[in-house]
């Protein structure tokens, strides 16, 4: 049982391997045969795989301690490396989509593929040896989702489509202009974000070796000093709404939100944020209807990456609602500014270590 495991494994590894490939060489013929090649806004590719450990966040996961995932995975990106973007943002950012395969490493929980849009800003860009970060997110398919007869143990996830979360570190070694040698660790997530459950979540780290090339040629623009920036102020509000349901007991529940957020810019890439929010979930097993309701004031930072929104929020209920698993939760928010008039984005509500909903926001800009 043990060696039709491995194989199985292996035969699914190689043959991400092979599309991987695929992807790496396909890319690199268009960005060959390209004749639009900006000096200041280089397009690289890159082909990787990553191994990796499960983390085992709740007892209800036990059976997959020490599982290990493996991966393979192709980036498409461009690095800008203009006096404006560094004037805007204090360095020189990378933004970029990935498209992946990993294998998870035990059959209940199955494979999936997932393509990621990230940005990557870069910590140290000049030399030989560069670093960066990398945050991203995106859409992921796996095969193998909760099913109460089936695959009764895999309940990390149970839908075929969920949205994965990335943040790490890399390192890279650059032999020329042209090809660099990658190292990365990162810290991977993926969920459905309550939409249904049950939904613990798949956490795992990784780290990973790539190659990376690019066909540009480019000049690393000398560092300058940078101007001054305006630390202005943003007020807003918002609506949001989520559906849920929960596998188990076939609930299906709607989530409403009302939120006033303020920003204070605070450095050239980040600004301090306090919320107010206001939540209704519906739940046909509370008794009383104040139980569908939480009030909870927020604090938090947010990245500024044009007129995009990275926000991370902890918060406190003054009023908790019953389905409240504790009484503290995290809050993540990625929004998009139109004219400093309206906002626009989804957000992503945590207990711990587990989504309670994800939900798409609107609001004005006061």
């Amino acid at each position: 049982m043990c060696s039709l495991d491995v194989q199985y494994r292996s035969s699914n590894f190689f043959r991400g391997l092979r599309y991987s490939l695929c992807w790496f060489l396909w890319f690199l013929h268009l960005t060959t045969a390209s004749q639009i090649k900006p000096a200041d806004k280089p397009i690289f590719i890159s082909l990787g795989a990553y191994y990796g450990s499960f983390r085992v966040h709740t007892d209800k996961l036990s059976a997959f301690k020490g599982v290990t995932p493996r991966g393979v995975e192709v980036e498409f990106s461009r690095w800008i490396l203009t006096e404006q973007a560094r004037q805007s943002f204090g360095i020189f950012p990378k933004w970029g989509v990935g498209l992946n395969y990993v294998d998870f490493g035990h059959a209940d929980l199955g494979y999936s593929i997932n393509g990621v849009a990230y940005v990557e800003p870069f910590l140290k860009a000049h030399g030989n040896l560069r670093l960066s970060g990398k945050l991203g997110t995106g859409f992921a398919y796996l095969n193998r989702p909760y099913q109460a007869q089936s695959n009764p143990l895999n309940r990390t996830y149970s839908t075929n489509f969920s949205f994965p979360l990335v943040g790490g570190i890399s390192a890279y070694y650059f032999f020329t202009n042209s090809w660099a040698l990658k190292a990365n660790a990162s810290f991977r997530h993926i969920s459905n974000g309550g939409i249904k459950k049950p939904n613990l979540g798949i956490n795992y780290t990784v780290i990973g070796l790539a190659i990376e090339h690019t066909s540009n040629t480019y000049v690393m623009p000398k560092a300058s000093k940078l101007n001054p920036y305006e630390k202005n102020k943003r007020s807003e509000i918002l609506m949001g709404y989520s559906w849920k349901k929960d596998t188990v007991n076939d609930h299906k529940k709607n989530v409403a939100m009302l939120c006033f957020n303020r920003s204070f810019r605070g450095g050239r890439i980040n600004a301090f944020t306090l919320s107010a929010m206001m939540e209704y979930q519906q739940n046909p097993g509370t008794r009383i209807a104040i139980d569908q309701w939480s009030i909870a004031p927020l604090i938090g930072n947010e990245f500024l990456i044009g007129d995009v929104r990275f926000g991370q929020q902890l918060g406190v209920y003054l009023l908790q609602g019953a389905t409240a698993t504790n009484n503290v939760f995290q809050h993540y928010y990625l929004r998009y500014l139109f004219r400093n008039k309206f906002t626009a984005g989804t957000n992503l509500k945590v207990h711990g270590r587990v989504a309670d909903y994800l939900a798409f926001q609107v609001g004005i800009i006061l």
